[in-house]
């Protein structure tokens, strides 16, 4: 027997040849239906069939596979192409085989039944009867009669006419419940002249006469087990028999005498057996460790034994390899004969070989050093010890084992959403937005749509006269591609029913030699992947927009609104992983690489089932070992562990087939397959809905449970972050974090935790979560405790403080180098100045006023002197009011005013400076923060009074009021000099804005000692109890009757002023 070599992965391998002999044909457990041309082939032809392989057989340039679909398929051959269902089951097939002609197949199942079919017209007769899985069937040569095997321990003959069992054989082999925990396959088969039966059974074979069912045995000392599989000689002289610890025995027919016996090297049971149709010499079988090896009966019958003692004939052989074959070609001369240098030999004396090894080194030079060493060598006497002449030759070759490494095969190319496309009845994709099935019968290849809103568009039926494969549908395309075929190019159709116009259906042809392997649409464009790794994108009436190269193959595509997804074999991975890269970029005006090339995680020994987004846009990913992955977008992108479905599955082959996810709320939608891994079409089946769970260490615990919500809660709250929008859904959907970190820091204060419960605290991000954690450190007396997360809430309000201020000083350089300060400046001078006109036109109107004095003085910033033409600035078209006349004249003196000096009373408001408004608004929207918590009350601040022109007077008086000074801005005027010396051809702003980026990029102690002496100048100019001064108490105490001296309003404006104020509109 010939070394075994690796054929399958570990499991049940099955085995058959092709017509002539030329090819074997080998399936296993990985799904793999490969074909080799003989033993010694490296480099055998895989067809992907499904998951496992069960039953293989050829005939008629035709390959037949049972696989995990409970269905029989036929292949062509070499190619591999599905072409047609023989027949379906309920159970996985066991067992199969044809008559002569390949006209009928007969086949077994683990639904306890057998089937008769006619492989051209599919009529089937079913065979009822057995109580348990049927092992293997075999066909009478004369199709009258069909026996089968079973796993209640019975043996049936059944009669093909009318579905009669005949004869029932009970208690032939062991019973059991299921194949897999069989010990023997029962392979029994008919004699070739169809008078016996022969069944294996418990270390013998049994042989039942036809007629009168008398029972005979046959034997050998070598079955030591059980009887497993039994297979004739094409010549009908030869049996093979299998034991069930690997021993294989050839009888001759006619003698019923043991002719060779073989015994695996590893004593594994035998699981396949198939005799060359061309060499009756030839005997090839599979292991259940997924080997191949062959047995050549001619080789192993002539060997003869007992000759131990290396000979000169055995040792020439040393030489023999194909190497010498050439050499031997080249040397040999037009006029060179083989019965001529037979001659030469003879007459020499040498000793004959079966291959000569004179003309190997003969050379035309008489005087060639290795021709004389060779002719040493050849006039040794015979009487020399042989170890003499092995010692003055040179070593042979290393050999080289047969099952050496094997790449890993590349996994091909997939539609995600959709079911294997040699199924008749199949999912084309399953997504968010809808439903393609495809149905291929020998009536009709169509194509249904369906939509799961009929807002989006209605159901649509479609007759797939391009035959096309594959799909994708988003909201507003339909896009079908089809393979190429002889002179018919590859195409691509799509269906653009979100177009405004009437055309709606477009179809392009790509390029010769180029063939789509995916498709996807997305939001008013499709992507294209061809076999010649191109990319190619397309608008949604048809307009080709891009095109480019993807580095490697490509695995499947992925697309949401702009954002498209590219997955394609990076490399060459480990032994039994796939290398699978990622390109994550947006298509549009605007292209923006997210993800170049970076490798997709998957678990070991698996490939790629699904990929796409979810409803917000996130990249996920499922690989056959049922782990669902998220492309987490915080810092660096990785790929995060979400879900297990395997946890969720009820047995080890039931699987979870996905179609869409969600993250808000969090849904991962599952089709539940039970012994499958895609679901059927018919019926319809129910979508289940799996909950995310990361894979944290021991979920059991209390702590971990919280550690997971929190941990799952922010993975995915981080798609709705949005910079600059209102951020409400934001803080919604951060609220179960929270809570989780609540009750993990009670978890921690109640075990003495201290240290665990404080990192917990430096998670908190809300005020009131701190506040709860002190009070509760409080109130489990944990003092230490409640200190420190009071010192980490001060920090973290002394570095927002600090992140406030750099953050304005940026925004004010920003708003002076874009121009946009000079706008806003001039933008809030018209409004002041409108405000001040009709102040003063009704003012104009009433000659005696009761009311209150709008102080209107302006306001005076120090440090920043008032525009000369800003003040100067009046309205040309105002009508001007003389006091002492009661009458005016209207128009008489629209100019009158620009020569004169302007009144106090008069002077227009000037507007704040920027870096003050900025400062007030941006303290006044930020509503709460962790300082809040150390905020003394100042009672005297809140104090609103019931005066309106009261708040126009706080504004004046806090304008004139001295600023305080921030750390930054005291290591600002300290370090200017040396930064304008560093950057002389930087503007006052560009400068500030590089003084900012330095100060943040400052060590923590650094800037909180900067801040520490903004403090301690500021506490400077407060007042000896710790307050700053309030000018506005001092200022009414000092002059309590200057509300008397002041001039009232009138009472058409006190009637304005208290309808805005008291206005319900």
């Amino acid at each position: 027997m010939k070394p075994m070599r690796y054929a399958h992965s570990d499991g049940h391998t099955v085995l058959c040849f092709e017509d002539s002999g030329r090819y074997m044909l080998t399936g296993g457990t990985d799904g793999d239906v490969r074909v080799w041309q003989g033993i010694e082939d490296d480099d055998a032809v895989s067809h992907r069939v499904g998951e496992k392989v069960y039953a293989v057989a050829f005939k008629n340039n035709r390959f037949y596979t049972a696989s995990e679909s409970n269905s029989i398929q036929t292949h062509t051959f070499p190619d591999g192409s599905p072409d047609g269902i023989v027949t379906r089951f309920t159970g996985a097939v066991s067992h199969m085989c044809f008559n002569k002609s390949g006209s009928v197949m007969v086949a077994a199942s683990s639904d306890f039944t057998v089937k008769h079919v006619e492989v051209e017209s599919s009529n089937q007769k079913v065979f009822h009867g057995h109580q348990a899985p049927v092992l293997s069937v075999a066909l009478h040569p004369q199709e009258e009669l069909l026996a089968s095997s079973s796993c209640d321990g019975s043996v049936k003959v059944w009669t093909v006419a009318d579905q009669s069992c005949v004869k029932s054989l009970e208690e032939s082999i062991p019973k059991c419940s299921d194949i897999s925990l069989s010990k023997t396959l029962c392979r029994l088969t008919w004699s070739p002249d169809g008078k016996n039966l022969l069944v294996p059974r418990e270390k013998e074979i049994a042989v039942y006469e036809h007629n009168s069912w008398q029972k005979s045995v046959i034997t050998h000392e070598s079955f030591t087990g059980a009887v497993s599989i039994l297979t004739f000689s094409p010549d009908k002289k030869l049996l093979a028999a299998t034991c069930c610890d690997g021993t294989i025995v050839v009888f001759d027919w006619n003698t019923r005498k043991c002719v060779d016996k073989q015994r695996h090297d590893k004593g594994l049971n035998i699981s396949a057996l198939a005799w060359n149709p061309s060499n009756s010499s030839q005997l090839a079988l599979c292991d259940t460790e997924g080997q191949l090896g062959v047995l050549d009966l001619t080789t192993t019958r002539d060997e003869p034994a007992g000759n131990d003692q290396m000979n000169a004939e055995q040792f020439a052989g040393v030489f023999d390899d194909d190497d010498d074959l050439l050499l031997e070609a080249s040397n040999a001369g037009p006029g060179d004969d083989d019965d001529d240098r037979e001659a030469t030999d003879a007459a020499q004396g040498d000793v004959p070989s079966t291959k000569k090894s004179k003309p190997l080194l003969d050379d035309d030079d008489d005087d060639d050093d290795d021709g004389d060493f060779l002719k040493d060598i050849k006039l040794l006497p015979k009487e020399d010890d042989a170890s003499s002449i092995a010692d003055s030759l040179p070593p042979p070759a290393s050999i080289i084992p047969a099952n050496t490494f094997k790449p890993t095969p590349l996994q091909r190319p997939f539609q995600p959403g959709s079911t294997p496309s040699h199924l008749s009845n199949r999912y084309m994709v399953w997504n968010d937005v809808g439903i393609v099935k495809q149905y291929v019968s020998d009536e009709e290849n169509s194509i249904d749509v369906e939509f799961h809103s009929t807002a989006t568009h209605h159901a649509m039926h479609l007759t797939n006269s391009l035959d096309c494969h594959l799909a994708s549908l988003s909201s507003t395309a339909l896009v079908l591609a089809c393979p190429a075929e002889d002179d018919t190019p590859s195409k691509v159709m799509c269906m653009h029913f979100g177009s405004w116009d009437s055309s709606k259906e477009w179809t392009i042809c790509l390029p010769e030699g180029e063939e789509a392997q995916a498709v996807t649409a997305g939001a008013g464009w499709i992507a294209v992947a061809t076999d010649a790794r191109n990319l190619r994108i397309f608008s949604g009436a048809g307009v080709q927009q891009d095109v480019f190269s993807i580095p490697g193959p490509v695995v499947c595509l992925a697309a949401h609104d702009n954002k498209l997804m590219i997955t394609y074999h990076a490399g060459m991975g480990i032994p039994g992983d796939q290398f699978l890269g990622v390109i994550l970029t947006t298509v549009g005006r605007q292209k923006k690489t997210l993800l170049n090339g970076g490798p997709l995680s998957i678990s070991p020994k698996s490939t790629l089932q699904w990929l796409g987004f979810s409803s917000e846009g996130t990249p996920f990913s499922m690989d056959s070992a049922g782990i669902v992955r998220r492309l987490s977008s915080t810092g660096v992108l990785t790929w995060v562990q979400v879900a297990d479905t395997s946890e969720h599955a009820k047995g080890k082959s039931d699987h979870y087939w996905i179609v869409g996810v969600g993250e808000h709320p969090q849904q991962l939608r599952c089709i539940p397959c039970k012994g499958a891994r895609y679901p059927p079409t018919l019926p319809r089946p129910a979508v289940s809905v799996i909950p995310f769970k990361l894979p944290m260490c021991e979920m059991n615990t209390e702590k971990s449970q919280y550690e997971e919500t929190f941990l799952r809660t922010c993975l995915f709250a981080a798609s709705l972050r949005v910079p600059g929008a209102d951020n409400s859904d934001l803080q919604e959907a951060l609220r179960p974090a929270q809570e989780a970190l609540i009750k993990l820091f009670a978890l921690s204060a109640r075990s003495d935790r201290e240290a665990r419960a404080l990192e917990v605290c430096e998670m908190m991000q809300e005020e009131h979560t701190m506040q709860l954690a002190i009070k509760y450190a409080s109130r489990l007396k944990h003092m230490q405790l409640a200190q420190r997360i009071s010192e980490l809430a001060q920090r973290r309000a002394e570095e927002e403080e600090e992140e406030e201020i750099v953050e304005e000083s940026e925004d004010i350089a920003c708003s002076r180098r874009n121009g946009t300060l000079a706008q806003h400046e001039e933008n809030m001078e018209d409004e002041e100045e409108e405000k001040a006109d009709m102040v003063e036109e009704d003012d104009t109107e009433e000659g005696h006023s009761t009311g209150p004095k709008l102080n209107l003085q302006p306001r005076e910033v120090p440090g920043k002197p008032t525009s000369k033409s800003i003040l100067a600035r009046s309205n040309p078209f105002k009508v001007s009011s003389q006091r002492s006349s009661a009458h005016p004249i209207k128009g008489s003196q629209v100019f009158d005013k620009l020569s004169t000096k302007t009144d106090k009373s008069d002077k227009l408001i000037v507007p704040l400076p920027v870096s003050i408004r900025t400062s007030k608004s941006g303290v006044n929207k930020k509503t709460k923060t962790i300082s809040n918590m150390f905020s003394k009350n100042r009672s005297g601040d809140s104090k609103v009074s019931s005066h309106s022109a009261e708040p126009v007077k706080e504004d004046s008086e806090t304008q004139n009021s001295k600023p305080s000074v921030s750390g930054f801005q005291l290591w600002l005027e300290e370090n200017r000099e040396e930064l304008e010396e560093e950057r002389p051809d930087l503007s006052q702003e560009d400068l500030s804005q590089v003084a900012a980026e330095r100060f943040r990029a400052l060590p923590k102690e650094e800037r909180q000692t900067w801040s520490q002496k903004a403090k301690s100048q500021s506490a400077a100019a407060t007042s000896p109890d710790g307050r700053k001064r309030k000018r506005v108490e001092d200022d009414t105490s000092e002059k309590p009757n200057k509300k008397s001296t002041m001039k009232p309003l009138s009472q058409s404006t006190n009637t304005k002023l208290s309808g805005f104020t008291f206005s319900k509109d």
